[in-house]
Formats: C-alpha cells, sequence, structure tokens
C-alpha cells in the first residue's frame, strides 16, 4: 500500500504503508532552528560525536584572498541563507538540471554517502541536518572517525533504510533532538531558543570522492523524493573555492542586496 503526502513547497512524496506509520508515531517534538555560529555548533557536534581536534571555523567572505584564511584540511561548508526568494525557484531548476544529468549520465551517487530527507513534520531541524550530512559524510569519506555517541549509533541504525525512511528516523531520535535544542537556547541572536527560522535554512556541501555535493534535505525530484545536487568535479585543494563559487553564484546572486548569508566550515583545528 502506499499513501501521497503532500509537502508545503508543492511537491509530493508517495511513501508506503511503513513511513505513514513511522510519521504517525514521531517521538521528538518540533525541532528549534540553529544558529550559525561556531561557538554555538562546536559544542554541539562534539557531543554528537566529532573528534575534538575537528570544528567548525567562521568563514568571514568568499573572495579569494579570505577563502585562505579558513583552516586546513576543510572537509565541509555549511550554509545558512535567505530562504524566500531563493529556495521555491532555485529547487525548480534543480529538478530540471537532475533530469538533463540523468539523460546524459553525467552523475552517479558514491557508494557510502549519508543522506536523508527533512520532513515538513520535524520542524527547524535543517541546522542539525546539515551537521548530520558533514559529519556522516567526512567521516565516511576518511577525514575522520567519529566518536562512539548518538551520531554513530543513529547512522549504523538508519544506513540501510531509503533517504525518506531515514528521515523519519530522525524524527525519532530524541537525544539529538535534545541536544539540537540545547544547542538552539544557547544562541546570541534574537529568537534563540524559539521556533522563529526568519526564514533561513541550512545545508551543506561536501567533497566525495573527487566530487562536489550540495546536501539539502528538501531538494525533493517530481515524486516528492529528496536528492543530493551534484555540482561536478572537485579536490582537498579547491573544494572551498569549488563551493564557494556555488554560493556566490546559485544564492547569493538570486538575492544579492541580502546581509542574511553566513557560511562555516568544518575544518581540523589543531
Amino acid at each position: 500500500m502506499s499513501t501521497t503526502v503532500e509537502h508545503s513547497d508543492g511537491t509530493t512524496i508517495v511513501t508506503t504503508g511503513e513511513v505513514v506509520t513511522q510519521q504517525a508515531e514521531v517521538a521528538a517534538p518540533s525541532w528549534l532552528p540553529l544558529e550559525s555560529n561556531p561557538e554555538v555548533l562546536n559544542p554541539f557536534v562534539r557531543r554528537m560525536g566529532l573528534p575534538d581536534d575537528w570544528g567548525f571555523a567562521d568563514v568571514f567572505g568568499l573572495d579569494e584572498e579570505l577563502l585562505m584564511m579558513v583552516p586546513q584540511p576543510c572537509a565541509a561548508l555549511c550554509l545558512l541563507y535567505p530562504s524566500t526568494k531563493i529556495s521555491r525557484p532555485r529547487r525548480e531548476d534543480l529538478r530540471k538540471k537532475k533530469k538533463e544529468q540523468e539523460a546524459a549520465g553525467a552523475v552517479s551517487l558514491p557508494e557510502g554517502m549519508f543522506f536523508l530527507q527533512q520532513h515538513d513534520e520535524i520542524g527547524n531541524a535543517c541546522g542539525t541536518i546539515a551537521a548530520v550530512h558533514a559529519l556522516s559524510n567526512c567521516a565516511a569519506a576518511g577525514a575522520f572517525e567519529l566518536n562512539p555517541g548518538p551520531l554513530a549509533t543513529f547512522i549504523e541504525s538508519a544506513r540501510d533504510k531509503s533517504v525518506a525512511d531515514r528521515g523519519w528516523a530522525l524524527a525519532n531520535v530524541v537525544e539529538l533532538q535534545e541536544l539540537s535544542d540545547e544547542t538552539a537556547a544557547a544562541g546570541e541572536t534574537e529568537g534563540a531558543g524559539t521556533d522563529d527560522a526568519m526564514d533561513s535554512h541550512f545545508i551543506c556541501f561536501v567533497n566525495i570522492k573527487g566530487s562536489l555535493f550540495e546536501l539539502d534535505g528538501r531538494t525533493w525530484d517530481e515524486e516528492g523524493n529528496a536528492f543530493p545536487v551534484f555540482h561536478g568535479p572537485t579536490s582537498a585543494e579547491t573544494f572551498v573555492s569549488d563551493a564557494a563559487k556555488v554560493i556566490r553564484e546559485d544564492f547569493m546572486a538570486r538575492d544579492p542586496e541580502n546581509y542574511g548569508f553566513n557560511v562555516t566550515a568544518l575544518c581540523k583545528l589543531e
């Protein structure tokens, strides 16, 4: 049996009866939005299982001179962006791009990629999901080994699930939700600890086996299934510059007078 579930951006997903049952049994309440601030994020990701010598660092600008200040090695970038003028039209463009890439045989998902869908019912979990995507895929790529903790446990339990079912599984990980909301409450900006996301959205960029991927659990295809976005080849040396180019040309250019963009880099700090 399958059931069609409608999403807030107009797409739908056809789910199995089992997934619908999981939806009805979501244990964790709606998640609060996180602040894009290394001082707030780093205690959170280390409690999730990130080694102490890795963490998020501020990216002070996206021109090449400022990008040279990003600590190396850098394994992921997380972007917080103003979504009002960007998300809907851009996701429509990405659906078309995905079809073109598939028709040309230009992209295949790397083995071991960990990607999950952000369902409407999970609330403002995009910051946590960006962190999950960054940590899980950088660990899989060999940048570091996760310490035992809630993230490693979740990855192992959800590894064989579908992208959609991983999203429902995350909604039931009360320990991660509680850690996330404690982090949200520790934020310094107006609205910290509340459900006010201020129309912003978190996503993640990672280098997976020489390919630049954008991971956003709310980028859906026509069937309502979330998919990772392939942006072409990259390398350890060019990753930060390559991801920054996408941010400048495909995000900031869509809302050039908005100053609500913020980028943090997951780096080795010691």
